[in-house]
């Protein structure tokens, strides 16, 4: 497809569904659901009878259509929420492939887990002790951290260290020891998480962090019944062109010293991963278009009506995406500032890009969106979430509809 049908098949997709767009192309998504399977069947053939098992980080993009996809590649699913585990049931994932992995919840909460008789992971020792009030002689998964650097392209997704919210560190494990023997509690599963999205320069951190989580679960005897660990995900797409994570190099490291634990570690049972962004991200990508153009202060500002409500990435984490501007220029090259039509200096989608000055009306693509980007999308100040549309063998069909005024306005109570 030259530019000028590209341009041709955008303008149809934006008069048939609105702007902005959320489209997904189901063959790259297939693509990558089948390099995760091929990771976890090449793992487990080294693991004398271990079970690996993948759970799809449902919170990277929960649409329907996309989970069931995974679900065809005999992917696990972790839940965070009730409408995760909602979904993913609807969607026809066994309990046994689904794995609740929860922060600071409520009784109500831990009570459907339970009732939906999910293994529910849980990261500090007071939810440890309000799960056993609950539900004593239960079996359970705890999320430690294990106090090594985490990895992530912000420090806000960075999940492992001393200056995250997450997990149990070593200094209270005795603590929780106690706290799970009283209520009579088996801990089966130890989880970590590093952070997300590490490429190849950083599988040396990860493999430090999984060493170091494996080499706590041995030191302890209170782990010596452990049947499952989970070791995360955080397996990285490159959104600057970066190399792609080379699994070849991942797997190797990582055989190497599961292995080695394996033989070790007697009573293991099952391995877990938790990829997320890797499956969805590349699939994904977000149309609009360009609404206003100034030069004020001596910068470009290019006006979108793709806002941080639609995309908060480059917002909340400064993360970079890649962005094309298709249609007629002016063919003057500047270094612009790309915008959204928020009121709020922070919404930016890039910062100093050169491109050619545009005309109102051109279509912007932002590539790279389909992890974290409809899934933390909002209603601020009012605006619609966009469709989202999936791309397989050129069709395109709407896997959920846009927004309407009268779809937000449902929910008030006007007296």
């Amino acid at each position: 497809m030259n530019k000028k049908e590209q341009e041709n098949y955008y303008n149809e997709l934006l008069k048939k569904y609105g702007s902005p767009l959320y489209i997904y192309k189901e063959s790259i998504l297939r693509e990558r659901c089948q390099k995760i399977l091929d990771f976890k069947n090449n793992i487990e053939k080294n693991l004398n009878g271990v079970k690996v098992s993948m759970h799809y980080s449902t919170k990277a993009n929960n649409n329907p259509a996309i989970l069931k996809i995974v679900k065809e590649y005999g992917l696990g699913v972790d839940c965070m929420s009730l409408f995760e585990l909602y979904i993913n049931k609807k969607c026809g994932f066994e309990k046994d492939n689904i794995l609740y992995v929860c922060n600071n919840i409520d009784e109500a909460e831990m009570r459907a887990v339970y009732d939906a008789n999910v293994l529910i992971c849980l990261d500090s020792i007071s939810q440890i002790e309000t799960w056993g009030k609950n539900f004593p002689n239960t079996n359970i998964m705890v999320r430690i951290n294990p106090g090594v650097e985490g990895v992530g392209h912000s420090k806000k997704v960075i999940t492992s260290g001393k200056e995250t919210k997450f997990g149990i560190t070593e200094t209270n494990f005795n603590l929780m020891f106690d706290i799970a023997k009283n209520y009579g509690l088996n801990i089966i599963g130890i989880h970590q998480h590093l952070g997300s999205l590490f490429l190849n320069d950083k599988i040396d951190n990860y493999i430090s962090g999984v060493k170091k989580c494996l080499d706590l679960v041995n030191k302890y005897t209170d782990f010596n019944n452990v049947e499952i660990v989970d070791v995360g995900g955080g397996f990285g797409v490159p959104y600057k062109g970066e190399e792609n994570l080379d699994f070849s190099i991942l797997e190797k490291s990582l055989t190497k010293v599961l292995k080695n634990f394996a033989k070790e570690h007697t009573s293991l049972k099952e391995l877990k991963f938790e990829p997320g962004r890797y499956i969805p991200c590349e699939s994904g990508f977000l149309l609009g278009r360009v609404n206003a153009v100034k030069c004020e202060n001596n910068t470009y500002w290019i006006g979108t009506d793709i806002g941080m409500n639609q995309l908060v990435r480059p917002s909340m984490y400064d993360a970079y995406h890649e962005i094309e501007i298709i249609g007629k220029n002016t063919s003057m090259e500047v270094e612009a500032n790309i915008c959204g039509n928020i009121c709020e200096s922070g919404d930016i989608l890039a910062k100093n890009r050169k491109i050619k000055i545009p005309v109102i009306g051109n279509i912007v693509v932002v590539h790279n969106v389909g992890a974290y980007g409809y899934s933390m999308a909002s209603n601020y100040t009012g605006r619609l979430r966009p469709a989202e549309v999936m791309i397989k063998n050129n069709q395109d069909k709407l896997i959920r509809k846009r927004e309407t005024i009268e779809y937000i306005e449902s929910n008030i109570v006007w007296e």
